[in-house]
């Protein structure tokens, strides 16, 4: 529901959207990696709706990088969405008419006033909200859609037709470059078919047990031309450390944004947790195999590979409450998915590459 300071609705939807084509758009998604890359698909409807206007976009540094590599942006912005750099008086410097705040907090919407934008679009139902000029009414908390078809929902209220495809992401040689390097130091040929594990999810989601990623590592390793790359940040080392039990290349902790997107690229498969680079993998057309947990707030209903619903697993479970974000939980629903399902749906995961 669209929220509007009255009048007639249809006149008003094709008034806004003529005033929003008038100048630059800001699109504010400042928070973590997969929540970003969730926003993405509004980038190319934006694009495809308004090709004259300059469109921006507002990310948190440590996603900046992979931002910045997105064709059809004109300008990124760098800030956490606390308030902790003032982007305002670069956001003066644009010619920014109308800001969809995808991330909508406090210190966005202050931010966003401040900066003077007249078209400030945002969710409705916050203590905040009448900051944002024009709001529509989302409840994220309760909702069974995709996390992506809800930040398309703050444009398709307004009558834009919605363009649900990632835009394109341009990976710089200086990130291929290395990967390169990477392939020779560990003698990968290109006859090597790449599968990556990834056993953390930064706190995001209920984990599968690293000993079950282990098992799988190796089972996969077994099969022919598969070599198995651990990844994940310095804080998951230990648990990468389990499952790659000097077997496997292990990554974690020496790859930054572009390399790891480069590495993403090239595999083909990448088996998770619920986790930003999963999100980064679908984003990039890489193939991926996420394990969910039978919890509300996780489920690939809302978090799952973005228009690949089969390359999710969850445990034939009803909802639990016991179940928690991390590696340890007082239940055992994620036990319940085995190596050997897993690993029977990523054989054929890469089968559909032969």
């Amino acid at each position: 529901m669209l929220e509007t300071l009255g009048g007639n609705r249809r006149q008003m939807r094709h008034s806004l959207i003529e005033d929003i084509g008038s100048g630059d758009i800001l699109v504010v998604r400042n928070d973590r990696l997969g929540d970003t890359i969730l926003a993405l698909p509004v980038v190319s409807t934006l694009r495809k709706a308004f090709p004259k206007s300059k469109i921006h976009f507002w990310a948190a540094p440590g996603v900046a990088p992979i931002i910045r590599c997105i064709e059809g942006l004109d300008k990124i912005l760098e800030g956490d969405d606390n308030g902790s750099v003032d982007v305002s008086n670069e956001i003066k410097s644009l010619n920014v008419k109308t800001a969809f705040c995808l991330r909508p907090t406090l210190s966005n919407a202050r931010t966003l006033k401040k900066a003077g934008i007249p078209i400030r679009i945002g969710t409705g139902r916050r203590v905040y909200s009448p900051l944002f000029t024009h709001r529509v009414n989302i409840s994220r908390k309760n909702s069974n859609r995709h996390e992506a078809d809800l930040n398309m929902d703050m444009l398709a209220a307004f009558g834009i037709e919605v363009d649900c495809e990632f835009p394109i992401i341009i990976i710089p040689d200086e990130a291929n470059l290395r990967f390169e390097e990477i392939l020779k130091q560990h003698d990968i040929g290109n006859n090597k078919r790449i599968v990556i594990i990834h056993p953390g999810s930064g706190g995001s989601a209920r984990d599968w047990h690293p000993r079950y990623f282990s098992e799988l590592a190796d089972k996969l390793a077994s099969l022919n031309n598969v070599r198995i790359v651990v990844t994940g940040s310095e804080s998951e080392s230990q648990i990468c450390d389990i499952v790659s039990l000097a077997k496997h290349i292990n990554l974690c902790g020496k790859t930054d944004l572009l390399l790891l997107s480069a590495l993403l690229y090239k595999s083909e498969l990448m088996i998770s947790n619920s986790t930003g680079p999963l999100h980064l993998a679908v984003a990039l057309g890489s193939r991926v195999l996420g394990l969910y947990p039978p919890v509300k707030g996780c489920l690939p209903e809302r978090w799952g590979p973005y228009g690949y619903p089969d390359w999710a697993l969850t445990p034939d479970l009803p909802l639990c409450s016991k179940c928690k974000p991390g590696s340890f939980s007082s239940c055992f629903c994620m036990e319940q998915l085995t190596p050997d399902i897993v690993y029977k749906h990523a054989v054929e995961a890469l089968n559909a590459y032969v």
